[in-house]
């Protein structure tokens, strides 16, 4: 399929890899420009400072709106309030994280060259991580130069986007490659760590036992718990009665939209530049003038534009001016500079996909193909034919459109198809590793055009922030007037509320607001905030609940202490009770016998399990586990707590130790080790640097301006 396709489908898997790699939150971001295009460079307000260095608002708020175009594009929704909060965070963290990685490389003089990017890419791509790689293999699965290189050399928007997050993912690799080395130098894994690994892993365990079950054996009334010793195990777990202050908001969000005005305005505003560029004012003097996007003197190709931008911009004529119109971000006008024929030729086709199952159910698809094709073929609407049959769901919606494409994007036997057919044919079927495709070629072209766009995007105006801004201020009033359900329902306003939250930076349903946390906290029950500059919206807000920290008072706690002083006894009683029943076990008998000792008592046999594993009866019990490794075969354990009540065990068998095995996996459980062990140092890595370095959060400050 298309190499677009492919790289849509990939891009989470990058996003993926980006968030996990260097133990899930490292992001770096140098600007290496593999395809001659130059990073982004920051100014303006300082939303934060990580030992100094700042983080700029202009970086914080393009780092967000990549997390929120990518979480758009993954899910095909626009992101809740729970959602943006977890965004905001996720970024202001990397980006954390990133400059603490940095200046820690930095002082161990860890660095990496753009050139040792380059290099890679262009030098060695076979080397290049599966989730990248993938991205240029052809329909064998062996990876294609030549698909790589017109990557590369691409400037489609979509491609753009590809490659900055490829360059970010692969300097992070490599740095990480080389802070292991420093880090991990001296990581080793004992033998006998292995051999155990090995173990828990290999060797199955088989046993029997006998559980005493505290509660049947010494029912709750026949324990006696007196008044003091439930105080004195009050007074020795304070901890666990503590409660922590918490808080409660209600709040009213008057959310920021552009308003009719706001988009007749633009749409004004457009017109006015239309009415000029067809008096004859120079285009591009308007465009300068007008649009938010400046002039690109490049010729593009299909698939460079925005899809509605591309469609009217190849119907025009050279030095036609086409609308204003409305794209998918805003209004254009346009204007076609120039025209010529570029040295690539691009097919627009539509295809009906049909899976291929595997054996003689084959035979079921040829002939449905066969159906279709000749249904198309004798004048059959083929978008209404893609619609009901296609099993290509991102297409069949669209009538099995594909858009444009040019050489490389399509897997071959797809690709030549395509540009073997003529305009309006209808080919197929045609067999790929996806299955079978009818394909209808739409349309071809190897045109290349210059385009300039005055391009207005539609925008809350400071004018429409204004007014919302007075009803959030008309809000307050009537609220400290008459209260705060009364103004809501006195304007038909929605009242939310927040869940109990602790002290902290974090408020649920809202994200993290440092300045409205602590107003919170600082607070009296009723009090009503100023206006909140939140990402969605100005917020009002109500303290609506008020717990302080405390401890429980005993005679709230005082049935659940019994409670558990009731539990531990009947365990204790029932551990010296299955000593004494054990002693009275004739030598060389079974354990099974216990249960005949005792009508309450039952034998029973696990079957196989492993040292980490479930075990049938017992359920996931480490302090069985643990007894179970201790014992060898006929042995009989001592009287032990387990989660469910009292066991003695006897260890019927375990597997021998399989040293040819061993040696065979030996390597792997290496690798396994040393990884888990190499997690371990980075987090704890990671949290000396947080611990020890001076992170200033403005967050709130800033985003509660206008």
């Amino acid at each position: 399929m298309p190499i677009m396709t492919r790289m849509r489908d990939n891009m989470p898997a990058i996003l993926i890899g980006l968030a996990i790699l260097f133990i899930a939150m490292i992001v770096f971001e140098w600007g290496m420009d593999i395809t001659g295009r130059q990073g982004r460079q920051y100014t303006g307000n300082i939303v934060g400072k990580v030992n100094g260095q700042e983080i700029t608002y202009q970086e914080f708020e393009k780092d967000l709106q990549n997390s929120i175009d990518q979480y758009k594009s993954a899910t095909k929704q626009d992101p809740d309030d729970k959602t943006m909060a977890q965004l905001r965070d996720q970024v202001w963290d990397g980006l954390v994280n990133q400059i603490l990685v940095d200046q820690a490389a930095r002082r161990l003089g860890v660095f990496v060259t753009d050139q040792e990017i380059v290099n890679w890419v262009t030098q060695n791509p076979e080397s290049l991580p599966d989730v990248v790689k993938r991205n240029f293999e052809d329909s064998t699965g062996h990876l294609n130069r030549q698909i790589l290189q017109e990557a590369l050399a691409s400037n489609r928007p979509e491609v753009q986007q590809f490659w900055s997050n490829i360059q970010t993912y692969l300097k992070a690799q490599r740095l990480q490659d080389k802070l292991t080395a420093r880090l991990f130098g001296a990581v080793r894994i004992p033998e006998e760590q292995l051999r155990m690994q090995f173990a828990e892993q290999s060797q199955k365990l088989n046993a029997g036992y006998v559980m005493f079950p505290p509660a049947v054996l010494f029912p709750d009334s026949s324990i006696q718990v007196s008044e003091s010793e439930m105080r004195d195990y009050y007074s020795s777990h304070q901890d666990d009665f503590r409660t922590q202050a918490t808080r409660s908001l209600k709040y009213v969000l008057f959310p920021i939209r552009p308003s009719q005005d706001d988009s007749t305005q633009v749409k004004n505003e457009m017109d006015q530049a239309a009415v000029l560029a067809h008096g004859g004012t120079n285009f591009l003097d308007l465009v300068k003038e007008y649009s938010e996007t400046p002039y690109n003197d490049k010729f593009v190709s299909h698939g460079q534009l925005d899809p509605i931008v591309e469609t009217k911009a190849f119907d025009a004529k050279k030095g036609e001016v086409v609308g204003p119109f409305l794209g998918q971000d805003g209004y254009h006008l346009i204007k076609v500079i120039d025209q010529q024929n570029g040295k690539n030729e691009y097919v627009n086709a539509a295809h009906i996909l049909l899976q291929v199952p595997p054996g003689p159910d084959s035979v079921s698809a040829y002939k449905l193909a066969d159906k279709i094709l000749k249904e198309a073929r004798s004048g059959g609407d083929f978008a209404a034919l893609a619609r009901e049959y296609s099993q290509d769901p991102g297409s069949a919606r669209n009538g099995g459109d594909l858009g444009w494409f040019g050489k490389g994007a399509m897997v071959k036997p797809f690709e030549d198809a395509a540009f073997r057919g003529r305009v309006g044919q209808v080919i197929g079927p045609v067999r790929t590793q996806f299955g079978l495709h009818i394909i209808k070629v739409l349309g071809k072209d190897s045109r290349e055009l210059k385009v300039a766009d005055i391009e207005m995007s539609i925008k809350a105006s400071q004018q429409t922030k204004d007014v919302l801004k007075q009803h959030a201020e008309d809000f307050i009033y009537i609220a400290k007037q008459d209260g705060f359900a009364t103004a809501a329902n006195t304007i038909g306003a929605q009242i939310n509320q927040t869940p109990p939250f602790t002290k902290g930076d974090f408020i649920p349903s809202i994200g993290s607001n440092k300045v409205l946390a602590d107003w919170t906290f600082d607070g009296s029950l009723g009090d009503i905030s100023d206006i909140t500059t939140l990402p969605q919206g100005y917020g009002v807000f109500m303290i609506s609940d008020i717990k302080d920290a405390s401890v429980t008072p005993f005679d709230k706690v005082s049935a659940q202490i019994k409670s558990k002083i009731i539990r531990q006894k009947q365990f204790d009683k029932a551990l010296s009770y299955a000593e004494q029943l054990k002693k009275k076990l004739p030598a060389g008998d079974s354990l099974s016998a216990l249960a005949r000792l005792d009508s309450r008592l039952n034998y029973s046999v696990t079957g196989d399990f492993r040292y980490s594993g479930y075990v049938a009866g017992v359920g996931r019990d480490y302090a069985f586990l643990a007894e179970a490794t201790r014992l060898k075969p006929g042995q009989v354990s001592p009287a032990f707590e387990g989660n469910s009540g009292v066991y003695v065990m006897q260890l019927l068998s375990k597997t021998p130790f399989d040293t040819t095995a061993f040696k065979i996996q030996r390597l792997t459980l290496m690798q396994q080790l040393m990884q888990r062990e190499k997690a371990r140092i980075v987090n704890d890595w990671l949290q000396h640097l947080k611990e020890t370095a001076s992170i200033e959060d403005n967050r709130s400050k800033i985003f509660r301006q206008d």
